[in-house]
């Protein structure tokens, strides 16, 4: 058992700025009456990862919990809009092959009419291989490159069809979210952690600087990628490792100029020979990168193909080289790891900031719903839910590398890349019908929400065709006549408007 409230706790460490860390201290800070120092050990000769990021649908949530104000973020932090993802090349390899995942709105006709656990006019659309964003009102907008003013205006209208996260500055956003916790009161301290102190619980009781000791009662081990903390053997956490089902290993930023008049309202990611390139549209550039597989290209390789294809020189920043996977166990005695420490797989689908968010609610459902007096039972939940969480978010991934496109070294390995068996059995039921709530719950247990939608998981399992016209058929086919005569009329509707037929 942890005993948080017996005696009184006086010190919480967060033990790494960056996003994570920063937002750590902030939900702690808001957690604890000012009696508990909330301290941030970070040192400015580290620097954080990335470039440009961008958030999923809990972000904005997120800010609007931690009492963040939208506009100050926006203006702070050289915010845009993000309404979802474009796909570029990830079937065929061809400059006309793309699908958009939008972050739709459950607040749409096409999401509030449900028979039987299906969405009728969901399935039509599938059924009749209607372009599925086309139903999106954001749709229009993301196509014709419209302005922020432009989309802003549209959200206003609450007719967007879609739920807003944000792109941001990596370096502005952690710049920002520092100086919104040192304004309520957290301290910080730039030094280097040379040394974990441990009880004979190994509860980490002290951690030493070159100068300092700093005595605490919980630590946020939000440390990055050299996990300073939940990496040490003495925690005892398992890593398990998704490299046979995901086989990006690397991946270089860099920055580059917008390549369209306005920035984008949606994140890019670009198949290339080794792997895949993102575009994170900020206010002034773009930031970018080469997720990439090592086994398959050097980096001079990997940076020779960028400026290829973009046609322009790029300045390379340092390489990152991972080992996709989680921790088994984030939440070990009194250290909690929290983002990249916990764990990571790849940029796409920006899964790292939404499942770092998800942990921190979860992280303080738990201590205040326990009154700080937390059970072994409860960590050890918080623990299966977390990683169940990171499993699930592994199959979503797996599935967009589960096409046809087999034209390189890189995406022949990817062809034949075996399926985890969770991800199989979703696969082999959506050959007769359409994803369930049923089917994404399982990702979502012990209290925690679920990241992706089933509605998330269509609008990438249809275009990518692990979800056929067949399933979707399935599903109308336990409608009434009139019911599945309603749902094809609309289907049939949209699809001859994006053809730009008359009405």
């Amino acid at each position: 058992m942890l005993n948080l409230r017996n005696p009184s706790p006086r010190r919480f460490v967060v033990l790494g700025g960056g996003t994570a860390g920063w937002f750590a201290a902030i939900t702690l800070r808001r957690i604890f009456s000012s009696e508990v120092e909330v301290q941030v050990i970070e040192s400015s000769e580290i620097g954080i990862v990335g470039v440009g990021e961008g958030g999923l649908l809990n972000f904005i949530g997120a800010l609007k919990h931690n009492n963040i104000d939208i506009g100050e973020f926006i203006r702070e932090t050289g915010a845009t809009w993000k309404w979802g993802f474009s796909y570029e090349g990830w079937r065929t390899g061809k400059e006309d092959d793309r699908f958009f995942h939008l972050f739709a709105s459950q607040d749409t006709s096409v999401s509030r009419w449900q028979e039987r656990s299906t969405w009728p006019y969901l399935s039509a659309l599938v059924n009749q291989q209607v372009e599925l964003d086309r139903y999106i009102s954001a749709s229009d907008l993301i196509r014709n490159n419209a302005s922020q003013p432009e989309a802003t205006a549209l959200l206003d209208t609450q007719s967007a069809g879609v739920i807003p996260s944000f792109h941001f500055d990596s370096y502005k956003l952690a710049t920002y979210l520092k100086k919104v916790a040192l304004s309520r009161g957290v301290t910080h301290l730039d030094a280097i952690v040379e040394e974990i102190v441990a009880d004979e619980r190994g509860h980490v009781r002290e951690v030493r600087t070159a100068g300092e000791r700093i005595e605490l009662d919980f630590l946020i081990d939000a440390s990055g990628l050299s996990r300073k903390v939940i990496g040490r053997k003495e925690m005892g956490s398992c890593w398990q490792s998704f490299k046979d089902y995901l086989l990006m290993d690397s991946a270089i930023p860099f920055y580059m100029p917008h390549p369209l008049k306005n920035p984008g309202l949606v994140t890019r990611a670009i198949t290339m020979d080794a792997g895949w390139m993102w575009q994170i549209p900020l206010q002034e550039r773009v930031g970018a990168g080469y997720v990439f597989s090592s086994k398959h290209l050097s980096e001079k390789e990997a940076v020779a193909e960028v400026e290829k294809r973009l046609g322009f020189g790029i300045e390379p920043h340092k390489t990152l080289r991972f080992d996709p996977g989680c921790y088994e166990e984030v939440w070990k005695g009194n250290v909690m790891a929290l983002g990249l420490s916990s764990g990571f797989v790849e940029p796409l689908e920006a899964t790292s900031i939404g499942q770092m968010l998800e942990q921190l609610v979860s992280f303080e459902r738990t201590i205040v719903s326990c009154q700080g007096v937390i059970s072994d039972q409860a960590v050890c939940d918080f623990n299966e839910a977390n990683l169940r969480s990171w499993q699930g978010i592994r199959d979503f991934l797996r599935m967009h590398y589960d096409g046809a496109r087999s034209d390189t070294p890189l995406w022949q390995e990817v062809a034949k890349a075996p399926y985890p068996e969770s991800y199989r059995a979703l696969r082999e039921a959506w050959q007769e019908r359409m994803p369930r709530m049923t089917d994404v719950e399982r990702d979502a247990i012990n209290g925690w929400r679920g990241i992706f939608h089933p509605v998330n998981w269509t609008l990438v399992a249809a275009p990518m065709g692990v979800l056929t016209p067949h399933a979707a058929e399935m599903d109308l086919r336990i409608l009434t006549p009139e019911k599945r005569d309603e749902a094809l009329r609309f289907a049939r509707l949209l699809k001859r408007r994006a053809s730009g037929e008359a009405n």
